[in-house]
């Protein structure tokens, strides 16, 4: 299965990407999920003309759904894994409810059709596309199954029936779509199966029980036997909808890690556990590079503030900061953080042109690091266009110094060999420049921090002159041109970048030295004073 999503999306699939010219590989994922249901409904119906209305059901409410999405700008959060995630989920639930319908008669006490409503699985598909890609979609989930799902009913299921299926399918679908959507803890999908229940089965009661009478709701609840409320009946059914809908829950739950990787999407539960410092990334990074370890730990807290003051996904651009600078682990020596001594710094037995494929080569090595450990690929292009296309400028300045004092020398005659000219993109990063919002505040606050850690005892006005100058520099040099950030958001950014830094940048007050009264004083002189035994 692995295999056949990776040939579908060989442009790449992750959570971020858009839809870009694979319209003819989703609407075959589509079409094969429309056959597949067409084949269910097929094998329920009782003769051709049944067949050949729940086919052309299918087919016209597929098409409506389809422009519905289109009207809806849906295909733009659509991927081909996430397309394939989307039908399959939907085949699935209504494979179920297929399956409970057929069980009619066969399971005792199974008789009703008013029971089928109350254990349809309504928050099946809908929680998984909530919880793994949004509510929007999740929602449109749920009006896809509701809608589809009338075609697979068996022949002899009454108009009311339907029309309730109908009501509750959507109602129930939607708010766990709601109710799902950016959970950030494993049991937080339960809390939608207990949302399910209490949904499916106040709905089913109010319409079937309460709204029916007499022999209608005797065929319909066993908590309304004959025409009057049945307390055992009405028990049993509330226990076995959210047993259902817990077990459901549950089983969603424990395939969600499966999910993530089949379908390579991270749900932001994972994007938490990506920021555990028990990661053996973070916690390699801290024992080789722990001063690119408090580096990160900044950027990562720049990078979440300024996310928030700009809307931006927190979450994302925190862990993304945390691991922006992973690639120092291969040589930690080498950066300016880890180098207690910046007197006898190793860089001074390099050439500037050795130095500056060290310093530029951790966004090679973080990538590879990256890829190695499973990271998602937002981080991995986080890692990479951090840098941007800019200069690693100190050995880059050594180098032309370095050049000019030899040319001097050959025009001079002290020396036979012109030197050859310094070559730029040996001290250039290769990019690209940030594409995405979460790269451009991981990228800014990498600078920032860099900059404001030489300042010693800053005023604010140094501080915020300091962000300011950097920012423009960026912004001239088209640094944030492509990562979608507007002018006032960068103002913002800049605020919440100064906010956070003075914080950091606070001072002390002096605490007074403990003064010793004039007795404490004679006892201190008097233990001075005492002759010292002898050996």
């Amino acid at each position: 299965m692995t295999r056949l999503l990776n040939n579908l999306s060989r442009t790449g699939d992750d959570p971020g990407a858009r839809f870009k010219g694979s319209a003819h590989i989703m609407s075959g994922v589509a079409l094969l999920g429309i056959a597949a249901l067409c084949f269910i409904a097929c094998s329920a119906a009782s003769d051709a003309w049944n067949a050949a209305f729940r086919v052309a059901w299918l087919t016209l409410t597929s098409v409506a759904l389809l422009l519905l999405a289109n009207l809806s700008r849906l295909p733009a959060q659509l991927t081909v894994r996430r397309t394939f995630l989307l039908v399959s989920m939907v085949v699935a639930q209504l494979l179920i409810m297929t399956g409970e319908c057929a069980l009619k008669g066969v399971i005792p006490g199974y008789n009703e059709q008013g029971q089928m409503l109350l254990w349809f699985p309504y928050a099946l598909a809908p929680t998984v596309l909530a919880v793994m890609i949004g509510r929007r979609l999740g929602a449109f989930t749920a009006l896809c199954c509701t809608i589809l799902g009338v075609a697979l009913f068996p022949t002899d299921t009454g108009t009311g029936i339907i029309l309730n299926y109908c009501a509750v399918s959507f109602v129930t679908g939607t708010v766990c779509a709601l109710v799902s959507g950016r959970v950030h803890k494993r049991e937080q999908i339960l809390r939608a199966g207990f949302v399910a229940s209490a949904i499916a089965f106040a709905s089913v009661y109010l319409l079937l029980g309460l709204g029916g009478a007499g022999s209608d709701a005797e065929i319909a609840l066993r908590g309304f036997s004959g025409g009057e409320f049945n307390v055992g009946g009405f028990a049993v059914e509330l226990a076995v909808t959210v047993g259902i809908n817990f077990v459901l829950a549950a089983l969603v739950g424990g395939m969600m890690p499966a999910l993530e990787r089949l379908f390579n999407i991270s749900t932001p539960i994972t994007w938490l556990e990506w920021a555990d410092m028990n990661h053996p990334l973070l916690r390699k990074l801290q024992i080789v590079a722990p001063g690119t370890f408090h580096h990160s730990l900044v950027v990562q807290r720049l990078s979440e503030a300024g996310a928030e003051a700009i809307g931006a996904d927190v979450t994302r651009a925190g862990v993304c900061g945390l691991y922006h600078d992973i690639g120092k682990i291969a040589n930690p020596q080498y950066f300016a953080e880890n180098i207690a001594d910046q007197n006898n710094t190793p860089h001074a037995e390099l050439t500037p042109e050795a130095s500056a494929r060290i310093i530029t080569g951790h966004v090679t090595e973080g990538v590879e690091l990256a890829h190695a450990h499973g990271l998602n690929k937002r981080i991995v292009n986080v890692i990479r266009e951090h840098h941007g296309v800019s200069t690693a400028y100190f050995f880059y300045r050594k180098a032309l110094d370095h050049y000019e004092e030899e040319k001097a020398k050959f025009e001079e005659g002290l020396i036979d060999t012109c030197p050859e000219e310094v070559d730029k993109s040996i001290f250039t990063y290769k990019g690209p420049i940030p594409q995405t919002r979460e790269s451009g505040i991981v990228s800014m606050a990498d600078a920032v921090e860099s900059a404001t850690r030489s300042l010693q005892h800053p005023t604010e006005d140094d501080i915020r002159n300091m962000i300011s100058g950097i920012f423009k520099g960026r912004i001239l040099d088209g640094h944030l041109q492509d990562c979608g950030l507007t002018l006032g958001e960068i103002e913002k950014l800049k605020e919440s970048f100064f906010a956070t830094i003075r914080t950091m940048h606070h001072s002390r007050i002096a605490y007074p030295k403990p003064k010793t009264d004039d007795a404490t004083t004679a006892v201190i002189e008097l233990r001075k004073a005492e002759p010292k035994p002898e050996a």
